[in-house]
């Protein structure tokens, strides 16, 4: 019986329409939700992904889920940004 990871740090990529920004995930699955942070996300494309209609994260694994962005305050480093985000369907990771 194989134990799924509950908690995913590393590389990932998050696609918004023709986008395709590389960002370091930090992923923790509970119950029945899975959220986490994106972290790397430059600040000049935050506007782009608010307008988006379908974000996706790309994992590593070749696993590929939507994902929401998540109303929290978003935490700024100077020209990135920390997105946080929220996950459908079963975990990616």
């Amino acid at each position: 019986m194989g134990h799924m990871a509950s908690r995913y740090q590393g590389d990932a990529l998050l696609v918004a329409g023709h986008l395709q920004i590389p960002v370091q995930a930090e992923l923790m699955a509970g119950p029945d939700a899975w959220r986490g942070s994106l972290r790397g996300v430059p600040t000049s494309r935050i506007f782009d992904l608010l307008d988006s209609d379908e974000l996706r994260l790309c994992m590593p694994n070749g696993q590929e889920r939507r994902v929401r962005q998540e109303p929290a305050s978003h935490a700024h480093e100077s020209e990135f940004t920390i997105v946080p985000i929220s996950g459908e369907g079963c975990p990616p990771f």
